[in-house]
């Protein structure tokens, strides 16, 4: 029943150019994930980091048309993550420390075209080591930075008969430089910088792009993608309140490659842009942040080779 339904699908995409979606890109990738105060000060000790994502959205092909039919995605994710930075620093005053993260998710797809998500739950794990710093520019300017080299492990749940899995089934190195610059009056601006790179695939099977059933070799495209926002403090109310617009951009930078030739229009790309609330509790008579809580909404835009939607995060941050 299954080979019957993939060769429907098959001859569907076979015939209508429009229904090819190369979407290929690991889906464990941070877009949206991290906010204002990215990144944070460096106070030696652990944090956890929890955020749960709800996303909904519409599959687009390599020119940013909808397939044919009903066809979308949706998913509810939360991504676990420890850090730990170190007491002792390294020279020029650089904090230093390892983080690790654990990505968990339910997918449901529903399509016109039979494409299915697995029935999985676990992503690839990710450990990462980073070090930065703040710099005291004058009194009221402060710039933090922190570059971080992450690791894609994958170990995750990962089904070659559906179109949408929780594990990339490849690995997946990313490097990224954080950048947060703090003004007078509450302002602040941040951005992370990710390049990734992306290892093969050998159990890819995509009978739109190979017209056949077999498994063959994939290596997604390298990948530039990076988080923004600008936020204010709202004194009138709480100077622990912050208020501001947050958004990601991808951009894939050359095609996927299949069997070693390259897959034409199979470039990832998506921007997304929207609002979000900080609020930072601090226990009477403490100063270190006990809890750090944050509510965003993305609307996704200007998409290609994967769902265009609405991104949802709530994020709580809670240092020990």
């Amino acid at each position: 029943m299954r080979r019957s339904i993939a060769f429907l699908c098959c001859v569907l995409f076979c015939m209508v150019s429009s229904a090819v979606m190369a979407n290929n890109q690991n889906p464990n990738l941070n877009f949206g994930a991290t906010d204002f105060s990215d990144p944070p000060r460096h106070v030696p000790g652990f944090v956890l980091i929890n955020p749960i994502t709800f996303y909904s959205g519409n599959l687009k092909n390599g020119d940013g048309d909808s397939l044919p039919g009903t066809n979308k995605l949706s998913l509810i994710a939360y991504v676990p993550q420890l850090c730990w930075t170190a007491n002792s620093k390294l020279p020029g005053d650089i904090n230093w420390g390892l983080t690790v993260l654990m990505p968990l998710a339910s997918l449901n797809a529903d399509s016109d075209l039979g494409l299915k998500a697995a029935n999985n739950i676990m992503g690839d794990p990710i450990f990462g080591a980073f070090v930065g710093r703040a710099h005291q520019l004058t009194r009221d300017w402060t710039f933090h930075w922190m570059f971080e080299f992450d690791t894609y492990f994958p170990l995750g749940d990962y089904d070659k008969d559906a179109a949408f899995n929780t594990s990339a089934n490849y690995w997946t190195f990313e490097p990224f430089l954080a950048m947060r610059l703090e003004m007078p009056y509450g302002f602040e601006l941040s951005t992370r910088q990710h390049y990734t790179y992306n290892t093969k695939n050998h159990d890819y099977v995509n009978p739109a792009i190979t017209h056949d059933f077999n498994d063959h070799t994939l290596k997604a495209g390298d990948l530039w993608h990076f988080n923004f926002s600008a936020s204010k403090s709202l004194d009138f109310i709480s100077p622990l309140l912050r208020f501001g617009a947050v958004g990601y951009y991808g951009q894939q930078l050359n095609n996927d490659e299949v069997d070693g030739n390259a897959v034409p229009n199979s470039k990832e790309k998506v921007f997304a842009i929207g609002p979000c609330l900080q609020y930072i509790h601090i226990h009477k008579g403490e100063r270190k942040p006990s809890a750090i809580f944050s509510l965003k909404s993305y609307w996704e835009s200007n998409v290609q080779n994967r769902a265009e939607g609405n991104r949802t995060v709530f994020r709580m941050v809670i240092p020990f």
